[in-house]
């Protein structure tokens, strides 16, 4: 029970911490495989004045409530991205493991990408069955055209191999995305939107994802 209490304690701290006034740049973790010290050139477009832009025009219509919120990779942005539904009032499940087959007739369906080693290994799940998982998921997606929403709010942290995998496989069913700006430092997020027509929301921080969905349920 301790260490029950001190884990939920600890995941505490981390949401208040990522919910903060003041951005902070992602960095590398033992979760990530890309490298912090690496020098990339991109033009960050979203800053402390201009918190969220947003690429395209999405369609409100699409996106009907309840909605159905999963983790790619079992990352801690999974519970980031429920805050943002308790903080926006919406009517949603949220199931970080869900199988396939609670997903068969969910109508808009949000998924937060980014692998963490640490957080698989927290689930008992391994980097093959969460594969297995996200792609069982996805089928089911296909099958019953469910609408999919992407969500990267880990930042240029949540990207590496594994991380890519999983994005891709959502990337593939999404009708738009979500993401802290850092994580496009190879501009991999806008290039799919705008080869794909895509409606793509910037953020500036972790915290700004709330205004996004308030204003995607207004």
């Amino acid at each position: 029970m301790k260490k029950i209490a001190l884990a939920l304690i600890v995941l505490a701290l981390v949401c208040t911490g990522l919910f903060a006034d003041d951005y902070t740049s992602s960095k590398g973790t033992n979760d990530s495989e890309f490298d912090p010290n690496k020098t990339v050139e991109f033009v960050q477009e979203t800053t402390s004045k201009n918190r969220i832009v947003t690429k395209g025009t999405v369609d409100k219509s699409l996106y009907s409530q309840p909605i159905f919120i999963t983790s790619f990779g079992q990352s801690t942005e999974g519970a980031m991205l429920e805050t943002v539904m308790k903080r926006c009032k919406l009517n949603y499940t949220y199931s970080p493991t869900a199988t396939a087959d609670k997903i068969s007739g969910v109508k808009t369906l949000v998924i937060a990408v980014g692998a963490s080693t640490k957080g698989l290994g927290a689930a008992g799940i391994s980097i093959d069955d969460e594969l297995a998982r996200a792609k069982a998921i996805m089928d089911v997606v296909k099958k019953e055209n469910i609408t999919v929403i992407c969500v990267h709010i880990g930042g240029s942290a949540r990207r590496g191999q594994i991380s890519d995998v999983l994005t891709d496989m959502v990337l593939e069913e999404s009708s738009y995305l979500v993401l802290k700006e850092d994580a496009n430092f190879d501009y991999k997020f806008t290039k799919y939107a705008s080869e794909h027509n895509l409606p793509v929301s910037l953020i500036y921080g972790t915290k700004d994802c709330i205004d996004v969905f308030k204003s995607l349920y207004n």
